[in-house]
């Protein structure tokens, strides 16, 4: 099943033409790494993942500096608690890494970047799933900053689903161990997801891997990049 939010432009930002970026979302188990995967291998315009393109000395300065930033409030009130682990931490890096990357791109570049792991799935789990200093104000401003810029700089987000017989299974039957948190990946992911969509209407395509192939997904997911394309380019003066 598809489904369309929004007309996948922002409100407030001025386009002509441009890279696009996607972002596959969805519980453990449910395809996102297999469909990105067979999106690339069809389509020579999409792009590396960022998590790719970023090196360890990309994300340095950014982990200095959320030290700098945090680690005050951490040591006033919630030191009795524990601090980010690295995946948390590469985490916050690759956010903040990751839009000074889509900023140096060409506004004329014509590729798409798919984001597997990308930046809301990454908000998510800081949120549900992050040490209590992500209660905090500072850090709750930090997080909020983010998925305003974020939010003006994705264009669609394909979300995949499954029963959760399915995603158990899926889960089960690979080669290396997973671990399926407490609280429902498939929940904060909707809630982060609302959050971002009271910011930007994004085009949200949604789809039941259990009843498609990934083959008929990614025919879906062609057909809308192309026609987002064809959108921008008969509009020049659109905004996004």
């Amino acid at each position: 099943m598809v489904e369309a939010l929004g007309n996948g432009r922002a409100d407030d930002a001025a386009a002509v033409g441009g890279p696009l970026v996607v972002e596959v979302m969805g519980p453990a188990g449910s395809g996102k790494s297999t469909l990105s995967r067979a999106l690339s291998e069809r389509d020579d315009n999409i792009a590396p993942d960022i998590d790719v393109r970023l090196s360890k000395l990309d994300k340095i300065p950014f982990v200095i500096g959320n030290i700098v930033r945090l680690l005050p409030t951490y040591l006033r009130r919630h030191r009795h608690s524990r601090w980010f682990d690295r995946r948390e931490t590469r985490s916050m890096a690759y956010l903040q890494a990751g839009l000074q990357l889509l900023e140096q791109e060409a506004p004329d570049d014509d590729t798409v970047t798919v984001l597997d792991h990308g930046p809301i799935y990454r908000l998510a789990f800081l949120r549900e799933f992050g040490p209590e200093i992500t209660t905090s104000h500072t850090y709750r401003r930090w997080w909020s900053n983010l998925l305003k810029q974020w939010g003006a700089r994705i264009d669609m987000i394909v979300w995949l689903d499954a029963p959760d017989v399915l995603l158990l299974q899926r889960i089960r039957a690979r080669d290396s161990w997973h671990a399926v948190k407490g609280k429902s990946d498939r929940e904060a992911f909707e809630r982060t997801l609302a959050v971002l969509l009271d910011v930007r209407r994004a085009r949200v395509l949604r789809f039941d891997t259990g009843q498609l192939s990934t083959e008929e997904i990614a025919d879906e997911v062609l057909a809308a990049f192309a026609a987002a394309r064809n959108e921008v380019n008969a509009d020049p003066i659109a905004t996004r």
